[in-house]
């Protein structure tokens, strides 16, 4: 077990802990927010016929003089996969996205010219031939979603115009959440009792992240309790996360209880505030996360220590936060210094440039004030470093 780390190194710890999980391949239209196991290349070009990128008259480039009159022969409306030919010295009327003819070089827009009883006159050619050439915007071969990258929409509409229907992408984590404490009910809670709220906030966190709860529970501050809940629910999930139990002495009950289950200890404290209470472990490929039981300790140590983890099962190639700096509009001070202090913020833009401020209790913050160990006070206008919550 490694002595007492800071928040940098144990961070690298987990993703070194966290190996990428098998690929499955699903449907294009659950593809969103996945992240791709093998890459995914264009098998079509697009666009993958010459497109008119204009309302207008095809026609050859070489037609276009001052008085010509030409006539106009037929139509094409985008969709039509009839093919026209069009000799010399004859137009055909065509719409956006339609199939231009092979011996066509030119689209005059329909404002650029005059049409009367079937006759084009007063052609302006255009500088630009209006054409959409096969592979403007995407080259067969051309890769459109390299393995590792989260799937979004625009991946989507290029992969499915280029011809793909399925793609293969990293299995999204199952992750086992057990909040501890005799105090903690499900529901209808008497006095001296409250709701499990951490099992709630948890699967939302979870489920941003990509992955998917395979269970949940709340139990009471009895070792024999904790064990059966551990051994049953790590068995079926990825990633195990506890909530309380993390105080010193007796009251280290899920440090106990991990330990009787074989699980290896990487470390049991970390050098920041939330996070002293803490602990990170494994056993073969399943991780355990160990969090203190207030709920704003829970939402900071997750974004900083699960979420990468959750990134890195499912292969994305750099799992840790985004880092910004941002101007604090408010001062913010901590009651005591000598550890890296983590305060939920709200960050927002203003005249072009990044805003912070400490996020009231009830707040969901949209990012992570960093307070450096030797500080005690951020003061207004200061530049400060800030993690951003989803990355």
């Amino acid at each position: 077990m490694n002595s007492q780390l800071d928040l940098d190194q144990a961070r690298k710890l987990i993703v070194s802990h966290s190996p990428t999980l098998a690929s499955e391949e699903i449907s294009l239209l659950e593809a969103c927010g996945r992240v791709c196991a093998q890459s995914l290349t264009a098998a079509l070009p697009i666009p993958h016929f010459r497109q008119s990128a204009m309302d207008g008259f095809a026609l050859r480039r070489e037609d276009c003089v001052e008085g010509c009159h030409i006539p106009i022969i037929s139509e094409i409306a985008a969709g039509s996969t009839q093919e026209h030919r069009v000799k010399n010295h004859t137009a055909i009327r065509i719409m956006t996205g339609g199939r231009v003819p092979e011996s066509c070089d030119q689209v005059v827009p329909f404002e650029e010219c005059r049409e009367t009883k079937g006759v084009l006159s007063d052609l302006h050619c255009p500088s630009r031939s209006h054409i959409r050439k096969v592979g403007t915007d995407v080259k067969k071969g051309h890769h459109i979603v390299k393995s590792g990258e989260m799937i979004t929409p625009g991946h989507m509409h290029l992969a499915a115009t280029a011809g793909a229907q399925s793609i293969k992408v990293y299995a999204r984590p199952k992750a086992a959440i057990i909040c501890t404490g005799s105090e903690l009910v499900d529901d209808s809670p008497l006095p001296g009792q409250v709701i499990s709220g951490n099992r709630f906030l948890l699967a939302g966190l979870i489920a941003k992240s990509g992955g998917l709860v395979s269970d949940a529970a709340t139990v009471k501050d009895d070792i024999p309790a904790i064990l059966n809940s551990l051994k049953e629910m790590s068995s079926q999930a990825d990633l195990v996360i506890t909530t309380g139990g993390m105080g010193p002495g007796k009251y280290d009950l899920v440090a106990q209880a991990l330990t009787q289950l074989g699980v290896t200890i990487h470390y049991r404290a970390l050098k920041l505030r939330p996070g002293k209470a803490t602990l990170f472990g494994t056993k073969n490929d399943t991780l355990f996360f160990a969090l203190p039981g207030p709920p704003p300790a829970v939402r900071l140590l997750f974004h900083e220590l699960v979420h990468p983890a959750l990134l890195a099962l499912q292969g994305r190639k750099k799992p840790g936060p985004k880092t910004l700096r941002a101007e604090l509009t408010e001062e913010l001070a901590i009651k005591q210094k000598g550890l890296l202090n983590l305060k939920g913020g709200i960050l927002t833009l203003a005249n072009g440039r990044c805003q912070v401020r400490p996020a009231d209790r009830h707040e969901a913050a949209s990012c992570i004030i960093l307070v450096p160990a030797h500080r005690r006070c951020l003061k207004k206008g200061e530049l400060v470093t800030i993690h951003l919550t989803e990355w």
